[in-house]
């Protein structure tokens, strides 16, 4: 039916127009953004586990950091040890040499002054030894989370190093027998100082899985987040071209709608 007062045609051809015009703008903003979801209306929910993930992403790469500081943290406590693991061989090295009755006392003196100095030496290093502040031979805990839900895991600090916590404070080489008992309580120090260097770089083995396993969690989420925002460039430049393709069509067929009420002023000239 011809009527004046309502064109149903170029209503119609008006409602895609403005559909595809949507389309065709939505895919354009994908693909120059990047993201899927770069107009949060379009996928509200899509939104949301993003941004979980987002959240997560960032946390881990937090907790990662916190793991390599303690594996840090160890291999300097590690470092520290060793020189110190070092020392008391070499006052064990002194001790054993003024056994030997046959030195006369200012030659077991000697070795008694040095015995002194690297025992001051290995106090000056448990009291001084220090990361970013902290003493590393102070006992205390050092808690880092390890995941994103927050769960942690500790490296314990402890004294073991002092010339007191290694039973060898105060000892001397002056005499033969003094020698003797300074052997015995040094290699129980020697004893104590590996067993603590064990403790630690178990730690470092076990923050160093942690840092790998934080790792491959993070690179999953990353990938799951990219399923979810990422524009897949492929498809969108396919939608872009066909809706493009829309618009063009139904701004044309609203304008032969339009141009068909031309027709009525025929007959009215009639």
């Amino acid at each position: 039916m011809a009527v004046i007062g309502y064109n149903s045609a170029a209503v119609n051809a008006a409602y895609y127009l403005n559909q595809n015009t949507s389309s065709l703008n939505s895919s354009i903003q994908q693909l120059a953004s990047g993201s899927r979801i770069a107009n949060p209306a379009t996928d509200a929910a899509a939104v949301a586990v993003s941004g979980d993930i987002t959240a997560s992403i960032g946390q881990l790469g937090a907790a990662s950091q916190a793991a390599q500081d303690v594996v840090s943290f160890a291999q300097t406590t590690d470092g520290f040890l060793s020189t110190i693991q070092q020392e008391l061989t070499q006052m064990s090295e002194l001790a054993q040499s003024a056994t030997n009755g046959s030195f006369g006392s200012a030659d077991r003196a000697n070795y008694a002054t040095e015995f002194g100095v690297l025992q001051t030496q290995i106090d000056n290093i448990a009291t001084n030894a220090s990361f970013n502040g902290t003493n590393l031979f102070s006992a205390g805990t050092i808690s880092v989370a390890i995941d994103s839900s927050g769960t942690t895991d500790t490296f314990s600090t402890t004294t073991m190093g002092t010339t007191t916590s290694l039973g060898i404070h105060g000892i001397t080489i002056g005499t033969t027998t003094a020698a003797g008992t300074a052997i015995g309580l040094l290699n129980s120090a020697i004893n104590s100082l590996t067993a603590r260097r064990a403790t630690v770089n178990a730690n470092i083995s076990k923050f160093n899985f942690y840092v790998q396993n934080i790792a491959t969690e993070s690179t999953n989420l990353q990938a799951a987040n990219s399923a979810i925002s990422d524009a897949d460039v492929a498809t969108t430049s396919t939608q872009l071209a066909k809706n493009n393709i829309l618009v063009q069509a139904s701004s044309s067929m609203l304008a032969q709608a339009n141009s068909s009420q031309n027709s009525l002023l025929t007959l009215l000239k009639g």
